[in-house]
């Protein structure tokens, strides 16, 4: 989830400046979750899939938020934990992923994606 694209429109309460930009209050800024995700600053190596990156991690408020954030949070966001929780178990105890042609290159931009859409077999267990 940190490294699709996933975007979320924000709406100015007042007027703003951030990075040399003027933001009028009332305009519509579409924020792309990628760009905060990607970021090095919070994330180091983040174009490497480091799942301890994880151990101990408390985000601060604004760089993570694959449900939302704030009023804007997604109200069925346990719910969604809760569901993908129940099938990884139910697909990792039943089934092995087999990927096709491991190593692949990958696109960065707008985000990272394998050229081969990483590829892999379903293969069932017992």
């Amino acid at each position: 989830m940190r490294l699709n694209t996933f975007a979320n429109y924000r709406e100015a309460i007042k007027d703003t400046e951030l990075n040399g930009y003027f933001i009028p209050k009332g305009w519509k800024v579409l924020v792309f979750q990628s760009a905060v995700h990607m970021d090095p600053e919070i994330y180091s190596n983040p174009h490497e899939f480091l799942p301890s990156r994880w151990d101990e991690f408390k985000p601060k408020a604004g760089t993570f938020h694959p449900f939302g954030i704030g009023s804007m949070a997604c109200p069925g966001a346990d719910l969604a934990k809760l569901l993908v929780f129940i099938f990884l178990h139910h697909f990792l105890l039943n089934y092995k992923l087999e990927q096709v042609s491991p190593g692949g290159p990958v696109i960065y931009l707008p985000a990272p994606d394998p050229v081969d859409n990483c590829l892999a077999k379903i293969i069932k267990l017992r």
